[in-house]
């Protein structure tokens, strides 16, 4: 049986607990460790606290979590959602089906209550990426810490999808979000560095990726509903004024 490492960076005790709670309630018949990336430890079964003594922003965060796990299959997870109940069933079955036909596969939760998923220049990200050990490996790893806040997971589907890779919305409701979360609790990296990491993102990216895109992100990084999806994918290549998506202001990186 394969082992799931999600990985949890979070500041907010009491809503990293709930977290916790609801994985440990919804993982029955899997083998999960939590990788808790915080200034403080929680005592649960299966968490595996890293303690933060810095605080440099959630994809450094996400980075030393997974350089802590120890799982075949990653997973990310965020303080301010619940996992639904039998959220894990059947991702190890797609994962090693997906893989056989494109490596690295990367794989994306879904959120039954918002039905809307991520692209960058016409590409399908993944917001809860969800992915093997061997395909993070060719991908070059987990979040980058090129990042503070922002961006962590569309630049882990631009690796994969540069690799000749594949991402895709997995089947299943996986997550909701946590009807106690306080939006003005959120770390300042979220409210201070999207500039910086929107920079950083375009410079890796633009050259390679944005034909017939202009640099300018409210065209480049939109949303749209789970009803545009094709074979759980999207990959439009053109601005998404074409398709009318919806401007992105908010995800959970």
């Amino acid at each position: 049986m394969p082992t799931f490492s999600i990985i949890l960076p979070t500041l907010r005790a009491p809503l990293a607990e709930a977290a916790i709670h609801s994985i440990l309630d919804n993982s029955a018949g899997h083998s999960v460790e939590i990788v808790l990336v915080a200034p403080f430890a929680i005592d649960a079964p299966g968490v595996r606290s890293v303690i933060e003594t810095e605080r440099r922003g959630n994809c450094a965060a996400h980075a030393n979590g997974y350089a802590a796990a120890t799982g075949d299959i990653i997973v990310a997870m965020s303080d301010d959602h619940l996992a639904l109940p039998g959220w894990l069933d059947g991702i190890p079955e797609t994962l090693a089906a997906k893989e056989k036909l494109d490596f690295p596969f990367l794989g994306g939760l879904n959120r039954p209550g918002d039905p809307h998923f991520g692209t960058v220049y016409g590409l399908y990200y993944a917001y809860f990426p969800v992915l093997t050990r061997r395909s993070a490996v060719e991908a070059g790893g987990w979040f980058s810490t090129d990042y503070r806040a922002h961006y962590g997971d569309p630049d882990l589907a631009m690796r994969v999808w540069a690799l000749g890779g594949r991402c895709e919305l997995l089947p299943g409701d996986h997550l909701a979000v946590n009807p106690d979360e306080d939006p003005e609790t959120q770390s300042e990296h979220k409210r201070t560095m999207m500039g910086q990491d929107v920079a950083t993102f375009a410079t890796k990216y633009h050259r390679a990726f944005g034909g017939g895109f202009p640099l300018d992100f409210g065209q480049i990084n939109f949303d749209y509903h789970i009803s545009e999806l094709r074979d759980m994918t999207f990959t439009a290549r053109v601005p998404p004024s074409v398709h009318g998506g919806r401007p992105q202001t908010w995800r959970p990186d």
